[in-house]
């Protein structure tokens, strides 16, 4: 795991919740994910699935195209 960008992406994944005013349960609730998990992958400890990625955007109001984008103020 390229440990930069998994620290990038929780950091883009914690903003973008904020930013629609979630906390992590919900999110977590919401993509069917473990809350554990989701933590991790905001604490860039764990990369989401592409499955579990996709649910996130749609949560979160994201593009996939974002959050690959290094260091990009969200849409």
């Amino acid at each position: 795991m390229d440990e930069v960008a998994a620290i990038e992406l929780g950091q883009k994944l914690r903003s973008a919740r904020l930013r629609a005013g979630l906390s992590t349960t919900q999110v977590a609730d919401s993509a069917a994910l473990p809350a554990e998990a989701y933590a991790r992958m905001e604490r860039g400890k764990l990369l989401p699935t592409l499955r579990a990625l996709d649910a996130l955007c749609q949560i979160l109001h994201i593009r996939p195209a974002w959050l690959q984008r290094p260091s990009v103020p969200a849409p």
